[in-house]
């Protein structure tokens, strides 16, 4: 029946799945005719694209770039663009022009190649323009940098012979005003007139050399070609008079460096090279950019005219072959509905009746089943198949939920036995905790008298002493109820890396005094440092709490007559690959008749009646399981008592290699 009903499966599929493909055929011969008619459209848009886009971003950037060397002309007609940047614009406005009619493709090509005429030839133009306009710029400022230096010059020459002439001056009137002799008086006085008449020569010169120094400037910045004339003029107006004054003065030795500086004066404004020259040609550079840049702008209107009658030309004929593939398009789309239509219809027809007698069927037998496992009351009647699957789903589920509570009221009991394993190890521990707390509580009151005493002495470091010394057993007092507070504490599993020697110590110091009161010698093996494991620090320190109390119970249990080498509990520990397993090996009373699977049992103990419920071993056992852990319980092989061996994976930065 089971091979028949694989056969019956396997059949079903293979029908489903030879409609579907032959469904899947029909509709993918159906996109492909579609996929053909749209790969020809494609081709037109392509070959509109290939032609007309290029021209229309040449327009665009040619744009950008009338409007960039129109703000171009702008800056250089105000001169609000210095020289050097006027050439690295110019240069990069030409190369962006280059860089986009390369880039357009051969259609801007057949329009105005680039460098062969017409915009080429204008780029230069401006390009050639703008770096005279530089250089005559730099040439213009050096000249001007000298003129105030000259300047100086002028001014140190004539200043100093100024000062000559006025004390020569004041002494002839002192002279004058001593002088009795009318002869003798009459000649200073012509003496005085014509020292005055020098003077006021050399005064001349100055003035008229700085403000022939200051027309210079004027023209050295002038904006005009008219202005820079009307410069000249009044220069050469103040040349004349210099030489006028300059032969008026006798020569004299201490005179020529300032008529070496009048020359040098007259160079820098007059004839060829000089500062009005320059910017006279500085002007006419700059008008040449300008018309140059004009020409440009010309020149690209030009083009972008010509792409424009292009493209109107071509793109009348592209359009019309896209329109019949439009027309092709609309026809396949038509044929494509109505045979998808028809193919899903057909396929439809035979997917239900397959699904009729395929798959209803097993569905109904699958509803029963789960009616039937889930132990429910008759589904509705009158319904449709799905609701009554819909039906049994949810009284499976429901069962599910059951199953589910049950299995969280276990867990939640679980966790109360584990809390009350902790209650019942820390009642166990009680007479061993108040000696804990009780003992460091005497030393408190020991260590206050002592230091009352010392108080009352004055003896300010023996008060300093005992304070530390009863702060120290506070502070003692507070670890133990911390770590018993930490103990009792209710919590969900926790999984952290843990050190196995502190997993041993923290139970072992709990239970030092019953130790020490039975007599017992607890060896911790060195093999316990560095090793550490996965596990709840809470509910794993319980685990060893429960194993080393059982050990000291069946220690006890030997009784006060048993000798010392009885009377011993070795704890070690042993790496695997992927855990450590913590031997805890006692000399005590063993199991007995017990076998070590029965020890696991909840309510199975070997201890004496009231000493005991039998739940700590089997509460360990889950607690480790659950860690992913186990705890087997075996007899010594090499003497009397018994070994309880806990198993914990070992964490991820373990210092030790197994």
């Amino acid at each position: 029946m089971s091979r028949r009903a694989s056969r019956s499966g396997r059949s079903v599929w293979r029908r489903l799945l030879l409609l579907v493909g032959l469904i899947v055929f029909i509709l993918w011969a159906n996109l492909a005719a579609a996929i053909y008619l749209l790969w020809g459209a494609q081709q037109n848009y392509r070959a509109l694209v290939d032609t007309e886009v290029p021209r229309l971003l040449l327009v665009g950037e040619l744009s950008r770039h009338s409007a960039d060397l129109a703000g171009l002309a702008t800056s250089v007609l105000s001169g609000q663009t210095g020289e050097d940047a006027f050439v690295a614009e110019t240069r990069s406005i030409g190369d962006a022009i280059r860089a986009s009619l390369a880039a357009a493709g051969s259609g801007a090509e057949a329009v105005n190649p680039i460098g062969q005429g017409g915009l080429g030839a204008t780029l230069a133009e401006v390009l050639l323009a703008a770096e005279a306009q530089r250089d005559l710029g730099a040439r213009l400022d050096a000249q001007v940098e000298a003129l105030r230096w000259l300047n100086v010059d002028i001014q140190d020459e004539v200043e100093p012979v100024l000062r000559d002439f006025d004390y020569n001056i004041a002494a002839r009137m002192l002279e004058l005003w001593q002088a009795g002799d009318p002869a003798a008086r009459a000649a200073l006085a012509a003496s005085i007139g014509a020292e005055r008449e020098e003077r006021d020569i050399f005064a001349e010169i100055g003035s008229d050399a700085a403000v022939a120094m200051t027309l210079v400037v004027q023209g050295a910045v002038a904006e005009d070609a008219e202005r820079v004339t009307q410069l000249e003029t009044l220069l050469h107006d103040f040349r004349a008079r210099l030489n006028e004054r300059l032969s008026a003065l006798p020569e004299a030795p201490e005179l020529v460096t300032l008529r070496q500086s009048i020359d040098r004066l007259f160079a820098l404004f007059a004839g060829e090279g000089s500062v009005i020259d320059h910017r006279r040609r500085w002007i006419e550079a700059r008008d040449r950019a300008y018309q140059a840049i004009t020409a440009t702008l010309a020149e690209i209107d030009a083009i972008q005219t010509r792409l424009g009658d292009l493209s109107n030309t071509e793109r009348e004929a592209v359009l019309a072959r896209i329109e019949a593939s439009a027309e092709q398009i609309r026809t396949m789309t038509f044929w494509l509905v109505g045979g998808t239509a028809l193919v899903v219809g057909l396929g439809a027809l035979g997917i239900d009746r397959l699904i009729r007698t395929r798959i209803v069927v097993p569905l109904r037998s699958l509803t029963e089943r789960l009616m039937a496992t889930a132990e429910a009351e008759a589904g509705p009647r009158g319904g449709d198949d799905l609701e009554r699957l819909s039906f049994a789903v949810g009284e499976f589920q429901r069962a599910i939920a059951a199953r589910d509570a049950a299995i969280e009221t276990l867990r939640r009991t679980q966790d109360e036995l584990v809390q009350a394993g902790k209650m019942a190890a820390l009642g166990a521990l009680s007479a061993g905790i108040s000696h804990e707390i009780n003992q460091p509580l005497g030393a408190i009151s020991y260590r206050m008298s002592l230091l009352s005493d010392a108080a009352g002495a004055g003896d300010l470091p023996e008060v300093t002493r005992q304070a530390e010394l009863v702060t120290a057993l506070s502070e003692r007092i507070q670890r133990i109820v911390q770590h018993l507070r930490r103990f009792a504490r209710r919590g969900r599993f926790e999984p952290t890396a843990l050190a196995l020697d502190d997993l041993v110590g923290n139970p072992a110091r709990l239970l030092e005094p019953r130790l020490r009161e039975a007599g017992i010698a607890l060896d911790l093996d060195p093999s316990l440092k560095g090793a550490r494991v996965m596990g709840d620090p809470i509910l794993t320190e319980q685990v060893v709490l429960n194993i080393l109390t059982n050990a000291v119970d069946a220690v006890v249990d030997l009784g006060p007559e048993a000798p010392a080498t009885r009377r011993r509990i070795r704890v070690a520990a042993e790496p695997e690959p992927e855990a450590w397993r913590l031997a805890v090996c006692d000399t005590g009373i063993g199991l007995g008749d017990l076998e070590p699977e029965a020890a696991m049992m909840p309510f199975v103990s070997t201890k004496q009646a009231g000493r005991g419920m039998g739940l700590g071993l089997s509460i360990s056992y889950n607690i480790a399981r659950d860690m992913g852990g186990d705890l087997t319980l075996a007899a010594r092989a090499d003497g009397p008592g018994a070994v309880a061996t806990l198993r914990l994976p070992r964490a991820a930065e373990d210092d030790t290699h197994g």
